[in-house]
C-alpha cells in the first residue's frame, strides 16, 4: 500500500510539473539537474577529501607518538642498565654480602670500590636524580643516601611486586615528587643477587627526574598547539595549563581509550593515546585540528568561490540560450491563445528552419485548413436544417399519437377492459418520454419512471415469467442525467439474459449512495456472458479495443454508447462496469458523479 501511495504522490507531482509553463520548467530542470547535483557532489567530495586528510593526519600523528615512544624506550633502557653496574660488580656484591667484618674494612672497600660505581652511574646519565641500594644484610654498614636498610624502603608494596617478577626483571613506579613543570618523577626498582643468584642482597632504586618524560612529550608536542595529559591509576597526574581541558573531556578520553593505544576526534581536537603498562602511565596528546587545516580550509573556500562564480556565469549563458528558444515558443503560444472560431488568424512572427519554425509552419497550415472546413461545415449545417424541416413536415405529430392512444384507452374503458386500459396508459407514458422534444438531459427520477413503464410493457407479454424490483436508497430529486442511459441496460437484461433461460426472470434495480457518486445497479438472473465476450466488452468500454469488435449479429454498440454518454456528461471518473458469469446472470453498475449531475454543473 505504501508503494502505491508513493507512486500516486510522484504521479501527482509529475502532473503538476507538466502543467507548469515552459520557462519555469527549464529553470526548474536546470536547478534540479545541474545546480543541485553540482552543489551536492561538491559538498560530498569536499567532505571526502577532508575526511581522508584528517585520517592521514591522525595516522601520521599516531606514528609520531610511536616513534617518540621508541626513543623514550631507549632512554628507559639506559636507566635500567644501571642495574648491570652493580649486579656484575664483584666488589659491590662482596660488600653487600657482608664479606668485610671490620667496620674499617667496610668503609675502606666502600670508598674504594662501591662509591665509584655510584659516581660512574651518575656521570653516564644526567637524568638520574638518585641511586639507592636497600640492603638485606643488617650487618652491612649503611651509608646515608646510598646504602640503606631494606625496611626503610618508602613503599613496602614494591617488595611484594618484585617477588612476582623474574630475577632479570625490574619494576617502574611513579614517584610523588615532580619537577618544576609538574611532570612526575619515575623510579626503577630491581633486585641484586649474589653470584649464584641464590640469595637476594639488596633492592636497587634509581629515581629519574622529569628530563626523560619532558623530552618524550616535547618530541610529540612539536606539532603546533599539541597539549599533553598524563593519567596514573585513573587519575590525572599531569596536564598542560590550558583552557581546553575540562573534567568532562578528560573523563571521556580516559573512558574511550582505557588500556589501549589509538586516536579519535573530540570536537575540533585530535586525541592520540599511548598506554605504557610498564610505567603504569597513559599519555593523552590533544592536537587542535582547526589550526592544522586552516590553510586547507582557505584553499577550499577559494576553490569553492571560483566554482560558484563559474556556475553563475554558466547559468547566465544557459539562460540566454534558453531564452532564444523559449521566446519564440512563448510568442507562438500567446498568439494561439487569442485564436478562436471568430479569430482564425495565422502567425506572422519570425520563422526559421529548425523545429520551432516547422511547428509554426504546421500551425499556419492547420489554421488555413480549419478555416476551409468551417466554411464547409456551415454550408452543411444549413443544408441539414433544411432537410430536417422537410422531414418534420412529413412526420406524424406526437400529439396526434397521444390523442389516438387516449381514444383507444377511453374505448377500452367503455368496454370495461381494464388490462387494455392500463397497457394503453403505460405505453402512452413510455411513448411521451421517448418522443418528447427538448434537451438531451432529464431528471434521474423521470429516467427511473421510464424504465418502470418499459418493464410494465414487457410484463404484459411475459406475464409471470418476469418480475422486477426498483429500490431507491439515495436522494436523487435534484439529479439530472442524459436520456436513455438505463433503458438500454434493462433491454439487454431481458433480451440477452432472461429471454434465454427457462423459468422466472428477475430484474433488480437499486440506487445507492457511494460518495461522491450515485451508484445504480441493474442485476438479472439470466444466461450471463462468457468470459471471452465479457473481456471484449470491457476492453471496448475502456477504449483498449476497437468498437468494431463489439459488433455481432444480435448485439450492437448500445453498451458503448451508454458508457461514453455517461463519461461525457458526468466526467471520466464516472462510467459503466459489467460483471457476469455464465448461468449466474449479469450485473450492470453505473457510477454517476453527483456534483456533475446538478443543474449548476
Amino acid at each position: 500500500m505504501k508503494s502505491r501511495e508513493l507512486f500516486t504522490f510522484f504521479r501527482q507531482l509529475w502532473d503538476k510539473f507538466s502543467s507548469v509553463r515552459i520557462v519555469r520548467k527549464m529553470a526548474l530542470g536546470y536547478i534540479l539537474l545541474v545546480v543541485v547535483p553540482f552543489i551536492t557532489f561538491g559538498f560530498y567530495f569536499f567532505n571526502q577529501i577532508y575526511d581522508e586528510m584528517m585520517e592521514e593526519y591522525s595516522r601520521g600523528k599516531q606514528e609520531l607518538v610511536r616513534q617518540a615512544a621508541g626513543s623514550f624506550d631507549v632512554s628507559l633502557e639506559q636507566v635500567k642498565s644501571v642495574h648491570s653496574l652493580f649486579q656484575y660488580n664483584q666488589q659491590v656484591l662482596e660488600y653487600l654480602n657482608g664479606n668485610y667484618l671490620a667496620e674499617v674494612d667496610q668503609v675502606y672497600n666502600y670508598l674504594k670500590d662501591v662509591r665509584p660505581a655510584f659516581s660512574f652511574a651518575y656521570l653516564g646519565n644526567e637524568a638520574i636524580k638518585s641511586i639507592r641500594l636497600f640492603k638485606s644484610n643488617p650487618s652491612v654498614l649503611a651509608v646515608a643516601g646510598e646504602v640503606d636498610n631494606l625496611n626503610t624502603l618508602s613503599n613496602p608494596k614494591i617488595l611484594e611486586q618484585l617477588k612476582e617478577l623474574k630475577v632479570s626483571q625490574g619494576l617502574w613506579q611513579k614517584q610523588e615528587e615532580s619537577g618544576a613543570a609538574g611532570i612526575p618523577y619515575i623510579a626503577y626498582y630491581q633486585r641484586l643477587y649474589n653470584n649464584s643468584y641464590a640469595r637476594q642482597l639488596a633492592v636497587m632504586e634509581v629515581v629519574v627526574d622529569d628530563t626523560i618524560l619532558s623530552n618524550f612529550m616535547n618530541t610529540v608536542k612539536a606539532s603546533k598547539g599539541t597539549e599533553v595529559m598524563i593519567v596514573h591509576d585513573q587519575k590525572v597526574v599531569y596536564r598542560d595549563k590550558s583552557d581546553s581541558f575540562n573534567d568532562e573531556r578528560e573523563q571521556a578520553a580516559m573512558a574511550a581509550f582505557k588500556g589501549k593505544n589509538g586516536y579519535w576526534k573530540d570536537g575540533n581536537l585530535l586525541v592520540n593515546v599511548l598506554v605504557r603498562n610498564d610505567l603504569q602511565l597513559t599519555f593523552y596528546f590533544f592536537s587542535p585540528l582547526d589550526e592544522v587545516f586552516l590553510d586547507f580550509r582557505k584553499a577550499t573556500w577559494v576553490t569553492g568561490s571560483i566554482l560558484f562564480v563559474m556556475l553563475i556565469v554558466l547559468s547566465v549563458l544557459y539562460y540566454l540560450i534558453a531564452s532564444l528558444l523559449t521566446k519564440r515558443i512563448l510568442k507562438l503560444a500567446k498568439h494561439m491563445r487569442r485564436v478562436d472560431e471568430n479569430n482564425l488568424s495565422v502567425y506572422e512572427g519570425e520563422t526559421a528552419s529548425d523545429e520551432i519554425g516547422f511547428l509554426t509552419h504546421s500551425y499556419n497550415s492547420m489554421i488555413h485548413r480549419i478555416d476551409e472546413l468551417l466554411n464547409k461545415v456551415q454550408k452543411a449545417e444549413l443544408m441539414k436544417k433544411e432537410a430536417d424541416y422537410l422531414v418534420m413536415q412529413a412526420q406524424i405529430k406526437p400529439h396526434f399519437l397521444y390523442n389516438t392512444l387516449e381514444s383507444i384507452r377511453m374505448l377500452a374503458e367503455i368496454n370495461d377492459d381494464q388490462e387494455v386500459v392500463d397497457a394503453t396508459h403505460t405505453f402512452g407514458k413510455l411513448l411521451r418520454y421517448t418522443l418528447s422534444s427538448g434537451e438531451n438531459e432529464t431528471p434521474l427520477v423521470d429516467e427511473l419512471k421510464n424504465i418502470r413503464n418499459y418493464l410494465e410493457m414487457y410484463k404484459l407479454r411475459m406475464l409471470d415469467r418476469l418480475s422486477y424490483e426498483i429500490h431507491v436508497d439515495a436522494e436523487i430529486s435534484g439529479l439530472f442525467c442524459p436520456r436513455f442511459i438505463l433503458q438500454p441496460l434493462v433491454e439487454n437484461s431481458i433480451y440477452h439474459g432472461i429471454s434465454k433461460i427457462r423459468g422466472q426472470g428477475e430484474i433488480k434495480v437499486k440506487i445507492t449512495e457511494a460518495d461522491p457518486f450515485i451508484q445504480i445497479t441493474i442485476a438479472d438472473n439470466g444466461a450471463g456472458i462468457t468470459e471471452e465476450r465479457l473481456a471484449i466488452i470491457r476492453g471496448v468500454l475502456d477504449n483498449r479495443l476497437d468498437r468494431s469488435e463489439l459488433q455481432t449479429e444480435d448485439s450492437g454498440l448500445g453498451l458503448y454508447n451508454v458508457s461514453e454518454r455517461i463519461k461525457v456528461y458526468f466526467g471520466e471518473s464516472s462510467g459503466l462496469d459489467i460483471y457476469s458469469k455464465v448461468g449466474e446472470g449479469t450485473l450492470y453498475v453505473v457510477k454517476l458523479l453527483r456534483e456533475r449531475g446538478t443543474p449548476n454543473a
